[in-house]
């Protein structure tokens, strides 16, 4: 129980922070920290997989970023053509998430593709063409509001569940006892070497 609170204490803490000083940090939104921790689960004992949960939220908001991207400059700008990649994008998602397994975690993915739809599907409604003059930059600031989550996470786990140090002690190699070459009837009786 006290694990849970001190992690849900300085999570919040830092969530806070964020927030706080989110112009400082120059983001635009501070929401996709809070994806990004979302991944507790994925993140692994102590933290230990937080690079590869990193690695596929970015690589699920660049898939987001793509989805706009096609319709963008390939399609006729509309909701359906929007609809059709983002469909085929989420499906490839899926499926590459299922084939690598715990490899590459499609919870990450998905969590990255929604961050990046969450904060330009806005700017995408009120003008398509806002994909060519803050698409990179929302992208930007997914990657950075999803890794400051996921970097939180992993150092919040690795301090509340105790990261152990495993340090290796070369032990000196044991020889065995020269083996006696008195017989032992004479060990015995006290006579050994005599």
């Amino acid at each position: 129980m006290r694990k849970a609170l001190l992690a849900g204490a300085l999570l919040g803490v830092i969530v806070g922070l964020v927030f706080v000083n989110h112009d400082t940090l120059r983001l635009s939104v501070a929401w996709p920290i809070i994806l990004g921790i979302a991944l507790w689960e994925v993140i692994g004992d102590r933290g230990s997989r937080g690079v590869v949960a990193g690695a596929a939220a970015i690589v699920g908001a660049f898939v987001g970023w793509v989805a706009f991207a096609i319709p963008a400059y390939y399609m006729p700008t509309t909701n359906l053509s929007l609809g059709i990649v983002t469909g085929i994008a989420v499906g490839l998602i899926v499926a590459g998430g299922l084939l690598a397994r715990d490899r590459f975690p499609l919870t990450a993915m998905l969590i990255g593709f929604g961050a990046f739809y969450g904060v330009f599907q806005p700017l995408w409604d009120q003008a398509p063409s806002n994909f060519r003059l803050h698409g990179f930059e929302n992208l930007t600031v997914v990657w950075l509001g999803l890794l400051l989550g996921i970097l939180s996470t992993a150092v919040v786990r690795a301090v509340v569940e105790g990261v152990r140090v495993r340090v290796r002690v070369k032990e000196p190699a044991v020889q065995p006892a020269e083996a006696p070459t008195a017989p032992l009837s004479e060990i015995m009786e006290g006579g050994a070497g005599e």
